[in-house]
């Protein structure tokens, strides 16, 4: 207990009103999110070493200290980590934006477009839909890959009708209120966000591969992992041989495997099966 004379001294009353003012619980992290998007950099600086301790295994702090750091090419290496190493987190799709945006902003067209082509793929229902399929597409088009740029506007665009793409002119129309981040197979999260549904949930995957040697099916799997899938190898034994099965995880339904799929065909040459739990 604080006796009341130490009221006396600065340090108690100084302590006192970080114990008062601080946020708590799950609430500090949308409160120096928010300092952030203010651009209040020094305050969310100083708050990190405690947030790291706080959350040692949260790919948001990451996203956060993103979020703060002047130098565009180390937060882009801090995006990165946060796509590759926390791909089911709140952040992801957000930081793939932004990873996109710059390199697109340093002229790195075709770099940029691999790391946009994710947010669509991977993340199909999130609300950042709309502006990384029109920078993905402007992207291939400005870096002189417009046949590209076609095959992904006619695919999207059966996916996403509302997405209307002028390959002539690069100009993507209507606005992001068109495309409302969740359905009803999708719920939101108790902070608004679309929810992301972990691996156990996922009832959908792609047999991509079979090989009797399992260093090929190790070699597809690296290739796979390289694009952010998630991929498992799976051993299947018959009576005179052992097969070794490519499976792609993470997709909640059959349109979203098979749009991989088709892609992974277009661009990789790879056969596909749809499978389900």
């Amino acid at each position: 207990m604080i006796h009341w004379k130490s009221w006396s001294n600065p340090r108690y009353v100084v302590a006192l009103l970080l114990l008062i003012f601080t946020p708590a619980g799950g609430q500090d992290l949308d409160y120096y999110l928010d300092l952030a998007y203010q651009g209040k950099v020094d305050e969310v600086a100083a708050a990190l070493p405690q947030l790291y301790r706080q959350h040692p295994n949260d790919g948001s702090i990451l996203y956060l200290e993103g979020l703060i750091t002047q130098d565009g090419d180390a937060a882009v290496e801090l995006f990165k980590r946060v796509a590759s190493l926390y791909p089911t987190g709140p952040y992801a799709d957000d930081a793939l934006l932004k990873i996109g945006e710059y390199l697109y902003a340093r002229g790195l067209y075709v770099q940029a477009a691999q790391f946009l082509k994710r947010i669509p793929i991977h993340y199909p229902r999130s609300d950042l839909i709309y502006p990384g399929i029109r920078l993905f597409l402007n992207a291939l088009l400005v870096s002189g890959n417009r046949d590209t740029a076609l095959f992904y506007a006619q695919v999207f665009s059966r996916k996403y009708p509302k997405i209307e793409f002028d390959l002539e002119v690069g100009k993507a129309s209507g606005s992001p209120e068109e495309f409302p981040p969740l359905t009803s197979e999708s719920p939101a999260r108790e902070d608004g966000r679309p929810s992301r549904t972990p691996a156990s949930r996922t009832a959908f995957r792609l047999q991509v591969g079979a090989f009797g040697m399992r260093e090929n099916a190790e070699r597809q799997k690296a290739l796979l992992e390289s694009l952010n899938y998630r991929v498992k190898i799976v051993r299947s034994r018959s009576a005179d041989r052992t097969i070794h099965i490519v499976i792609v995880e993470g997709f909640t339904s059959r349109e979203d495997a098979e749009l991989a799929g088709r892609l992974l065909k277009e661009n990789y040459g790879m056969d596909y099966l749809v499978i389900s739990d």
